[in-house]
């Protein structure tokens, strides 16, 4: 048994409907489980008469009715919101407040602190609080409708709704099927929370293919050992991850061919690929092939993707982003037709719609090339032989085990704090990856810094996730200006890590 997502059924249905479909962290649901769930989920938003257009909020982790949830708002034409529970309440209520939505789905057994008028529950029951007010709060248009909004980090303390739409998706899939070689047997190792659209290699490619999906918790991913046993315990297939997150395994001797032999493919998406990661992968898994993908949450998951062979890892030592996806176009826009590098651009139909409700910045960074939606990345980039390399951003946006932060994001939550004057947020590189980040403040006036920044932590962790919490705060009593008179980022780090040797 497959989905088929151009047709939104399920087929061949007398093909091994009970072989695993999705392993949860609660519990295991064959294909046949899965058919039944998504249909009758699809039931109960036709009951309760939620309009084409308009977004149902899922919340949840790892629970196995998640990807149900999911493939229920896919089967029935309604956009969902993929909401973790490592989210806090009011990011959640923000998040809520910008996309108007009336209807939650909560995953597991802990509800969500956040009441919508109605909260399903995909155990059976569902709860209708107050009267839901569709009302100015259905988009995309009924000639390809909306498919997600997946919720990235904006840089005016506002998270921006990156809207995604059918067409998009399905344009995405069929990139998937027709050059990652991927097979009905594959069981695809999913890891990435579901509110991170690389997540959906995982989830497309199983439920498009007939495959397995198994679904890890960052509880079980924390434990190396419980977490390679149950790779090997369910035979995962395809690893798909940030190159940060592989790198903490490979020095563990069962993360190997011999003990995890069923790994044919490793996909690694989300932030640049260290060319020494690579080695060590392919010393240790020398038989798997080895893709590294790249692409925004504004492309639909990826655009771009390069099989990585001994040859192409030998010969470059910062590894290519490959190719184009069939159908789309990668450019790069010069402000000097002498340089190099510049800024690299996407068109395409896997291109999103825009931002939700964001007007000022869609006009900013999306626009119409020869016909087709184009999104200026922010990332920089070159072309050489024919093949595209990642150089970094030309902005304040970084990324830490795939997660976009915007860093001045995190500046605006701190200046809302009465006793600070000043902050400026920077990452701390290793090797082009980032390992921490460390937000510097100077005080509105004399005063003991450890109460304020344990008020500062208390403050952040109810407005911003978990992974953009800073690692660090100092305070510091001025900030070092370079020539431009601009804050010296570069000195402040240097002298951070002259103070941490110290210490």
């Amino acid at each position: 048994m497959k989905y088929n997502f151009e047709h939104k059924q399920f087929v061949e249905m007398q093909i091994l409907p009970g072989k695993l479909a999705v392993a949860g962290s609660d519990g295991d649901l064959s294909w046949a489980d899965l058919k039944r769930k998504t249909e009758e989920l699809s039931a109960v938003f036709k009951k309760l008469s939620i309009p084409t257009g308009h977004s149902i909020i899922i919340y949840g982790h790892k629970e196995k009715y998640f990807p149900v949830a999911m493939l229920a708002c896919i089967h029935a034409s309604i956009p969902y919101v993929p909401v973790d529970t490592m989210y806090p309440e009011e990011r959640i209520r923000k998040i809520a407040s910008i996309t108007g939505s009336q209807v939650m789905i909560h995953c597991g057994e802990e509800e969500s602190l956040v009441q919508l008028p109605v909260m399903i529950n995909p155990h059976g029951a569902h709860r209708i609080y107050t009267k839901p007010d569709y009302e100015g709060r259905i988009y995309g248009s009924k000639e390809d409708p909306l498919q997600y909004i997946l919720f990235t980090s904006g840089s005016t303390g506002e998270p921006k709704g990156v809207q995604i739409t059918t067409q998009a998706v399905q344009t995405f899939i069929a990139w998937l099927l027709r050059d990652y070689g991927f097979k009905v047997e594959d069981v695809f190792m999913n890891q990435a929370p579901f509110t991170f659209d690389i997540s959906l290699y995982d989830l497309l490619g199983a439920f498009a293919l007939g495959g397995s999906l198994v679904l890890n918790s960052a509880e079980v991913c924390r434990d190396q050992e419980q977490f390679i046993k149950r790779i090997s315990d369910y035979q995962c297939s395809i690893w798909n991850s940030t190159p940060s997150f592989v790198y903490l395994y490979l020095r563990n001797p069962a993360f190997s061919e011999v003990i995890l032999g069923q790994i044919n493919t490793f996909l690694l998406i989300g932030e640049e690929f260290p060319n020494r990661t690579a080695r060590l992968l392919r010393t240790k898994f020398p038989q798997a092939r080895l893709y590294n993908a790249y692409g925004p949450t504004e492309a639909t998951v990826a655009t771009s993707l390069m099989v990585l062979t001994d040859e192409i890892i030998e010969k470059y030592n910062s590894l290519p982003i490959g190719y184009a996806m069939p159908g789309s176009e990668l450019y790069i826009e010069k402000s000097d037709p002498s340089q190099k590098e510049g800024e690299l651009i996407i068109s395409g139909d896997h291109v999103s719609i825009g931002y939700l409700k964001n007007e000022s910045l869609n006009s900013k960074k999306f626009f119409i090339h020869k016909g087709k939606r184009a999104f200026r990345t922010g990332d920089q980039a070159y072309l050489e032989e024919g093949i595209f390399f990642f150089l970094g951003r030309n902005d304040d946006q970084v990324k830490m085990h795939g997660f976009r932060i915007e860093l001045d994001e995190i500046n605006a939550h701190i200046l809302n704090y009465p006793g600070i004057a000043d902050a400026s947020t920077v990452a701390l590189k290793r090797n082009s990856e980032v390992k921490k980040i460390i937000s510097f403040v100077i005080l509105s006036k004399e005063a003991d810094p450890e109460p304020i920044k344990q008020e500062l932590y208390l403050l952040l962790e109810k407005k911003l996730p978990s992974y953009m919490i800073p690692g660090d705060i100092v305070v510091v009593s001025e900030f070092p200006y370079n020539i431009s008179h601009k804050v010296d980022k570069n000195r402040l780090v240097s002298d951070y890590l002259v103070q941490q040797t110290k210490a």
